[in-house]
């Protein structure tokens, strides 16, 4: 995989937010927000969050974003 439309191609519902790839798991119940690192074939992951805890957008405050 070298970019976003590499992952969107098995991963529909990935989405860029800022500099993370953020996945709708469970049924959408649930959000996995990596960073992923193309260059050397590396994910990060940076939150779990519910549907809930995503909605409060807390974690866009992150500095790396």
């Amino acid at each position: 995989m070298e970019n976003l439309v590499d992952i969107q191609n098995i991963y529909a519902n990935a989405e860029a937010v800022g500099n993370f790839t953020v996945f709708n798991i469970k049924g959408n119940n649930y959000r996995l927000i990596v960073d992923i690192i193309y260059s050397k074939q590396r994910i990060y992951i940076k939150y779990v969050l519910t549907h809930a805890e995503n909605d409060k957008d807390k974690w866009i405050n992150d500095p790396y974003i």
